[in-house]
């Protein structure tokens, strides 16, 4: 894959495509973590307090 960065000359503007396209890819990024943070993270320990609150009654 060509490195589209090293087109852009250091005086010029960063093309809006460029721009839309890094932005889009950091988009997903951050929801892939989120997803990953929720049912790795958050869901294991919200069912694990719930059992454990129904042990206690």
């Amino acid at each position: 894959m060509e490195n589209p960065f090293k087109k852009v000359l250091h005086n010029e503007k960063l093309p809006e495509v460029i721009k839309k396209k890094v932005m889009s890819d950091i988009d997903l990024i951050k929801l892939t973590l989120d997803f990953t943070d929720l049912f790795a993270i958050k869901y294991p320990d919200a069912v694990n307090d719930i059992l454990k609150s129904n042990k206690k009654k």
